[in-house]
This record gives structure tokens, sequence and C-alpha cells, in this order.
């Protein structure tokens, strides 16, 4: 099975934007993305209104996504079977449910059966070791938490590390080694992208199925294509373009 290379594309309050420890520090166009070196596409509503801000969310999306030829995902702020029903008018694949915290499982379990296990991504933010929000780490482990959704989880887990978001200084690899017992479980991994090493490391993980950027420089050049071309001629399964 290939590695998947994946953008995730960040909207505030309509607007596409960059994050640093996923606060907005930077705005852009729709104009500046170019998907096609990529995988797949996940967009997210990073709004702090993300419910009233819906609309501006669709719109902001709705050409890429009609213009796309990839696989597309999409989240923020996802409460039920009304918002994915919403996200499928845009033809969305997938769906991404923040399951940091067990209050939203019994809803996942809900998704997954109305919609199958491989149409959820199962999202966790986390601080290093712990599981993470805007307001700061928590106390409860990382490793807690994904063994108390192993049997209930979407189809992939998405681990969006709050501590490496935006800094470009590599992917949090100490943290997914200590979660290399999960052989049955598949991760996406989101926050620090910066360089070909950082990429190639994370995709050498047997149970990391995809890596993330959100990075506005990767979203507009050729890097990712340049990188994809070394990758494969290092032996590692990622498809080519």
């Amino acid at each position: 099975m290939y590695k998947r290379i994946i953008a995730i594309v960040l909207l505030d309050n309509g607007v596409f934007c960059r994050t640093r420890n996923f606060v907005a520090d930077y705005h852009y166009t729709n104009n500046f993305i170019d998907s096609r070196y990529f995988d797949e596409m996940v967009f997210l509503d990073v709004s702090g209104d993300q419910r009233g801000n819906r609309l501006k969310f669709y719109g902001g999306i709705e050409e890429i996504v009609l213009q796309s030829q990839l696989p597309i995902s999409i989240g923020g702020g996802i409460r039920g079977v009304e918002d994915i029903e919403l996200f499928r008018t845009f033809g969305a694949d997938r769906y991404v449910v923040n399951q940091t915290d067990r209050s939203v499982d019994s809803m996942v379990t809900g998704l997954i059966s109305t919609y199958g296990k491989s149409s959820i991504i199962s999202s966790i933010n986390h601080w290093g070791a712990f599981t993470a929000s805007r307001n700061g780490r928590s106390t409860v482990r990382l490793v807690d938490r994904i063994k108390e959704i192993r049997e209930t989880c979407g189809g992939d887990i998405l681990l969006n590390s709050i501590e490496r978001d935006g800094t470009l200084r590599g992917l949090d690899l100490k943290t997914i080694d200590e979660l290399a017992e999960f052989e049955d479980l598949s991760f996406i991994l989101s926050g620090g992208l910066g360089n070909l090493e950082h990429l190639s490391d994370s995709l050498q993980r047997p149970n990391v199925v995809g890596v993330c950027t959100s990075n506005v420089y990767h979203l507009t050049t050729k890097t990712i294509s340049t990188w994809r071309t070394n990758m494969i001629s290092e032996g590692l399964l990622v498809r080519s373009i």
C-alpha cells in the first residue's frame, strides 16, 4: 500500500490560513494552492465559531473541491449526521472528527455505523505525550486515549501536534515511536513537516500511512514533487506523479 502525502488546507472564517501552534498567523488566497503533487486533500475549518461560519467555509473551499481530482476529506466542528450530510454535498470522501475528548466517542460510533469505518478519520490533538487543545496540554496520556478508542475509532487516526504545528522543525517521531504497539491502527501525522528528511523518516514507520503539510510554501511549489521523486529512488512506497 502506498504511503500518502496529504495537503491540509485550513480556513479561518472562510479565509485560507497558515497556523502556528493552532493559531492562525498568516492568510492567503486559493490561487496559491496547487494540488497536483499530493495524494489527497483535507479541508479543516479552524474558525472560533465553526457552526456560525459554515457558509464562509463552504464558499472558501467550493472552487478547489470542484476542480480537484484528489480524494477529499472535510472536518471542523462535526457534531453529528447533519454536519456530515452538509459536507457530502461537496463530494467529500471522508470526514474528520475531533476525537481528542471521550465525550464524542458515542457519536463517532454512530457515524461509523452509518457511513462506515473507512469514511471517518479520528483526529486527536496532542502536545508531546499528552492530549491537548488550544487551551493547552491535558493530563491524559495520548497512548491511553488511543487505547480507549482502539476498537471504535475511524479508519485512520490523524495526530495533530499542537507543539510543532507551523514550526517546520520536524514531526513528533518520539511520540509516534511510543505508539509502535498499535500495529493494527493507521496513523496520519501532522505538525512540523519542514524538509524531505522529516517526511522520509516519518513514512518509514510501519504504522504511519500518511504525513500532512499545511505550509503555504509546500502547497504552492514543486517541493512535494521533488521530495516524492527522491523517496521513490530510496525505495519508499509512494505514488509516482
